[in-house]
């Protein structure tokens, strides 16, 4: 299953490029190829986001923006972590690249170079480390 996180539903759904501070996530459910949508219960502490798309089943996650913290935590969990690029994208547009393989797959020897909080100290600020 895929995590997606997003602002919103709506008939234009969208990526967020928050992670562990967004509201909801879609998850994709590959076999059934399938959507469903849930409140994100670790909202603001991207630990806690991580812990939380565990227990959903989440077994791969996309972002656009992500501490070291929730990447570890999500590491840890055994989901895989995927960089789509900083912009917003249509969840369509994202199973299609996922399954093209074009995102790219983010591990402890390439983390350094695809982590980034989005804040304007590129500090996580949000108390997960």
């Amino acid at each position: 299953m895929i995590a997606i996180p997003i602002d919103s539903q709506g008939s234009d759904i969208k990526s967020s490029i928050l992670f562990g501070n967004v509201d909801m996530f879609a998850l994709y459910e590959e076999k059934e190829k399938s959507f469903s949508f849930v409140k994100n219960d670790g909202s603001g502490n991207g630990i806690k986001t991580a812990k939380f798309l565990k227990e959903k089943g989440a077994t791969k996650a996309v972002y656009s923006f992500m501490g070291d913290g929730p990447f570890k935590e999500l590491n840890k969990s055994g989901i895989s972590v995927f960089y789509i690029g900083k912009e917003p994208m249509g969840l369509a547009e994202i199973v299609n690249e996922f399954q093209n393989n074009k995102f790219v797959k983010v591990d402890a020897l390439n983390a350094t170079q695809y982590l980034d909080p989005g804040t304007a100290t590129e500090n996580c600020t949000c108390g997960c480390s």
